[in-house]
């Protein structure tokens, strides 16, 4: 098997300039356009090769589909052409552990045995690309270790959410460097789609405008300012492209796809994926239940907001089950958990809502459940998926802050809590938006001052601290 297992290694050393090509060119030889995160891995790689030794264990872990696997691929291609006499070895862990039964370790012994040397004796630099680490339950320890014999090899590793939850303390405290990966924002789709870059600074002036004004008249003022600068890049953006982005193009490989039939299929596979690879790390499920998985999000997709008794009846799954597999897709960063709003004891008795980290999840089942009619009434709510993404992105992964929902009768969708010092309400609609739901949760929820994504142009409420906010802005955050 070890012989076996060094053969293989070998010929991914011999093909890895085609099996790159597949991630880093469409079918007609076109390089790929690359996503934010590009530049910043590339940093880490450059640092590395100056011999700056520092940062030399990356890990992008994320949900299945938004490009951690092409992230990689571009990053390793471009150090290849770019560095002739460094030794790079790209992989997936997750082929090898189903072809093999080989893990990290077993990996990067046939490797050494390639090398002629081993890592603490290495002589030059040596870049090493992992896919889908979390198929060796071992990794973080494995990485560790290697990680401390050497200071001559880089690690770029992806993987699912899951593995976040797998990370050791001894990984996790200054070794490895993580850099969560989410689905695209509007302004890197339209960038990746058609090549039309955002423009510089202009995402973090309308989110400090938003999110850090001391007050609405600031918030309104500042965006003012603003309002030229936002018009001018939407002069260059085919506005069909919103309806694109909240169908499926926060996917990026869905892009590569020809049809929408074609990109739902793709979607489904990838739940499959989620369902089959990364729950069984998440909990302990039985195949019996994993069948209902599928059935579970589409409850969902339908009504965000589902009692656990309902559910319960439905499914013909305990609620502890249920609770398991909701904390479960939450954790794999497919769902996002917005509770109801209020002290731990009236929160306890309130069900929680669900939305989906991609809005492309939630269409992929609108999409076998509705005709067109009934699809254009639901993309309030894929927006709201939109919107619970991006605040998920700004907020929960930056350690910056939470957010919840208003579950009285006509309240806000959103209660965005800032570090404990402030508390915003948000209200999204795709149409024109009055601001009667804001106005109800003020009556009973303290803030500092409301935001209505809508339609509607921008205007400032002073008397009641409501700033009515262009959809415009919110697709360029």
């Amino acid at each position: 098997m070890k012989q076996e297992l060094i053969q293989y290694v070998q010929k991914q050393i011999n093909t890895t300039s085609d099996r790159l090509n597949k991630y880093t060119h469409d079918i007609n030889g076109k390089r790929l356009p690359a996503r934010y995160m590009y530049v910043k891995l590339r940093k880490y790689v450059d640092d590395f090769l100056g011999k700056n030794f520092d940062n030399r264990l990356i890990i992008i872990p994320g949900l299945r589909g938004v490009g951690k696997t092409t992230l990689m691929a571009q990053v390793c291609s471009e150090v290849m052409e770019n560095n002739k006499n460094v030794k790079v070895l790209f992989l997936s862990i997750d082929e090898a552990k189903n072809l093999f039964s080989a893990g990290i370790s077993e990996i990067v012994q046939a490797y050494e045995e390639i090398l002629g040397e081993n890592v603490e004796s290495l002589t030059q630099d040596v870049i090493i690309f992992f896919d889908e680490v979390q198929a060796d339950p071992n990794w973080a320890k494995t990485l560790k270790t290697l990680h401390d014999k050497t200071k001559r090899v880089f690690f770029c590793c992806t993987g699912s959410s899951a593995l976040i939850l797998q990370t050791t303390p001894d990984i996790a405290r200054g070794r490895a460097i993580f850099e969560r990966m989410t689905p695209l924002c509007f302004a890197e789709f339209v960038m990746i789609g058609s090549g039309i870059h955002p423009i510089k600074n202009l995402k973090n002036s309308i989110r400090e405008a938003i999110y850090f004004s001391s007050d609405a008249k600031e918030v309104f003022e500042k965006l003012k300012k603003l309002e030229s600068t936002v018009n001018g890049y939407w002069s260059t953006v085919n506005r069909k492209d919103v309806d694109k982005f909240l169908t499926f193009g926060s996917l990026p490989f869905t892009l590569r796809l020809p049809n929408e039939s074609a990109i739902y299929d793709a979607i489904s596979l990838l739940l499959d994926g989620v369902i089959k690879k990364d729950l069984p790390l998440l909990g302990s499920f039985d195949a019996k239940t994993l069948t209902q998985v599928k059935r579970l999000l589409f409850i969902i997709a339908e009504n965000d907001i589902t009692s656990l008794n309902s559910l319960d009846e439905i499914l013909g799954i305990d609620r502890l089950t249920i609770l398991g597999l909701l904390d479960a897709l939450e954790k794999a960063e497919l769902l996002i958990k917005v509770s109801a709003y209020g002290s731990n004891m009236s929160v306890a008795k309130k069900p929680a809502k669900y939305l989906f980290m991609s809005s492309a999840i939630r269409m992929s089942f609108f999409a076998v459940s509705g005709n067109e009619g009934t699809l254009m009434t639901r993309k309030g709510k894929l927006l709201e998926d939109s919107v619970g993404s991006h605040l998920y992105r700004e907020f929960i992964l930056r350690g910056g802050g939470a957010f919840r929902y208003d579950s009285s009768q006509k309240g806000a969708d959103f209660i965005l809590q800032i570090a404990n010092k402030k508390q915003i309400l948000i209200e999204v609609g795709l149409g024109k938006k009055d601001r009667r739901q804001i106005m109800n949760s003020m009556k009973r929820i303290k803030s500092d001052y409301g935001i209505v994504f809508s339609s509607n142009p921008l205007v400032i409420d002073q008397e009641n601290k409501i700033v009515n906010v262009p959809l415009d802005f919110y697709f360029l955050m």
